[in-house]
């Protein structure tokens, strides 16, 4: 009876590293390495606001891969914005997922003249340019979402992965799509809730759910990358993509220790391994 005490946490430990595994054997991301990332595009949020065509054309222009926020509209168009609600970006209290496109065209970000993007002019402002990392954001119909990137980026003639905070997504990919690159975004609860108990955050990040979507890569927080669960992913061999890296000098002391960065707030001296475009 003693012995079968000690072989249960023995057991759970093991489940729990099956559980967390990443997508063995490593798929090759070569194309994706050697750039950095801009975080919304290359944007000041003054003249050029994060998410807006100008900084995506800004970063394709000066070489640096993109990522940026995709989510559906409530009519069913993908539109690249970040938060769920209009009003830090556009001054209007209503939520993106309410908003039709046509309700959507109306707004403009920040105090410019520029408009929240389509996910299609996006892909036609890039045009295959430089790497694309998408982050596809929750919402009421996320396989629709999913489904709809899916087919987006099958026509796109250029080179992009996927990433998500929500497991169900990344699932759907390693699913319907196994072909394309996909991410497990994570951040530690731990720092940003010390004092409250929010049990999905906790769960979340201990990244269980990838016995589930297998990821390519984990992406996470700069700041709480001392996650036991990320290191111990680290350790069973996942790829890993920082964010949101916000100087150069932090840039140059991660170099190495990471596999990508995402980047914003500074623009990063160009790396000498980095393609030409």
């Amino acid at each position: 009876m003693l012995l079968v005490f000690l072989l249960i946490p023995v057991v759970l430990a093991g489940l729990y590293v099956f559980c967390l595994l990443p997508q063995l054997p490593r798929r090759s991301m070569e194309p994706f390495l050697g750039r950095d990332y801009a975080h919304r595009g290359l944007f000041d949020n003054e003249g050029i606001p994060e998410n807006s065509l100008p900084a995506f054309r800004r970063a394709a222009e000066q070489g640096f891969g993109i990522e940026l926020d995709v989510q559906r509209a409530a009519d069913g168009t993908l539109m690249v914005f970040h938060d769920d609600g209009l009003e830090r970006m556009c001054g209007i209290r209503r939520d993106l997922g309410a908003c039709t496109f046509n309700e959507l065209r109306a707004a403009h970000l920040l105090d410019t003249e520029e408009l929240i993007p389509t996910f299609a002019e996006v892909l036609q402002t890039v045009r295959g340019r430089v790497p694309l990392i998408v982050e596809i954001k929750a919402g009421a119909n996320l396989a629709g979402t999913c489904a709809q990137v899916d087919a987006a980026l099958q026509r796109y003639p250029g080179l992009a992965c996927i990433e998500s905070f929500d497991p169900r997504a990344v699932r759907w990919f390693r699913r319907h799509s196994p072909q394309r690159i996909r991410g497990q975004l994570v951040f530690s609860p731990y720092r940003h809730r010390p004092l409250r108990r929010d049990l999905k955050s906790y769960f979340l990040s201990a990244m269980p759910g990838n016995v589930l979507t297998r990821p390519d890569f984990i992406a996470h927080e700069v700041e709480s990358a001392r996650h036991p669960a990320f290191l111990l992913a680290r350790k069973l061999g996942a790829r890993t993509v920082a964010w949101t890296v916000r100087s150069q000098e932090q840039m140059d002391s991660l170099r190495g220790s990471w596999d990508l960065q995402i980047f914003d707030s500074f623009v990063p001296e160009r790396r000498s391994e980095e393609p030409s475009d």
